[in-house]
């Protein structure tokens, strides 16, 4: 080949490298531009975290007792394990994928018009925008809402079973602490449950995979498998009576705002206890 090609194809072939290279450094760039925030403190769960969003909830309470942002990300209505459901992809076994791969389109396609579910949309484009890569400490607070639609706790022939509780409760620690293994992670059971109409406790009432305490019961035993800590918020109310529903919840499940002070006040001093 004459010098005079090759020197042509040498050109071309640099111009085409700069060209690739000014695009990888345009998307990257683009890329930290939308992941903008770095979350250190990151809360997972249900509507006893999600409840009174903005206005008080338990994450907002325990910002203001650790003295620094803490990031709700809790769905009402969702559960731990996958659950065949439309809401499934904002369940927590979905959402640590999402976490781990930073990609949130999944979670962008659920649409859920259902009460109490309007802040959903701007909840999942904030995850979206957050680099979790900074992430220092994840709080798990899942399991009411496992036990309300009977999840079944384990499936002894696969204990990662996403669609069981225990299942769920292994893949979401071993993945995240395989994803992030300089930050902390922390299982927090649910608090003990009333049902007013049927004038029952969550010890009576089952929904196909158990009572309440054997929800608590075996988030226990599994973190004590994995080795992973755990905050109880299962002892945290006093419930020696029916009635004592009223002193810490609205409608027997939910934190009113004694329950979300109890709550956030038993995760700082964990914390505090814990450093």
């Amino acid at each position: 080949m004459p010098k005079e090609n090759q020197k042509q194809n040498w050109i071309v072939w640099l111009i085409a490298a700069l060209i690739f290279l000014a695009l990888l450094l345009a998307f990257a760039f683009a890329w930290h531009a939308k992941k903008s925030a770095r979350p250190k403190t990151i809360v997972f769960g249900d509507s006893l975290m999600a409840i009174a969003r903005g206005e008080d909830s338990v994450p907002d309470r325990l910002s203001g007792l650790l003295g620094e942002p803490v990031f709700n990300a809790a769905f009402g209505g969702t559960t731990l394990a996958k659950n065949g459901s439309a809401s499934e992809e904002l369940s927590m076994a979905a959402l640590k994928n999402a976490v781990i791969a930073n990609d949130f389109a999944p979670q962008q396609q659920v649409s859920i018009k259902s009460a109490a579910t309007e802040y959903f949309d701007e909840l999942v484009d904030a995850l979206d925008a957050s680099d979790f890569r900074g992430a220092e400490l994840l709080l798990v607070t899942h399991g009411m809402n496992d036990y309300l639609s009977g999840i079944p706790l384990e499936n002894t022939a696969d204990p990662n079973d996403e669609s069981t509780y225990a299942g769920a409760l292994r893949t979401v620690v071993t993945g995240l602490r395989k994803a992030f293994p300089n930050c902390r992670i922390i299982l927090v059971t649910p608090t003990f449950a009333w049902y007013c109409n049927a004038e029952k406790s969550c010890e009576e009432i089952e929904f196909g995979g158990g009572t309440l305490d054997a929800y608590a019961a075996k988030e226990r035993e599994v973190a004590a498998e994995l080795q992973v800590e755990l905050i109880d918020l299962y002892d945290l109310y006093e419930h020696e009576k029916q009635e004592d529903w009223e002193r810490f919840t609205s409608d027997g499940v939910h934190p009113n705002a004694t329950g979300r002070e109890l709550i956030a006040e038993r995760i700082a001093a964990y914390l505090e206890e814990h450093p």
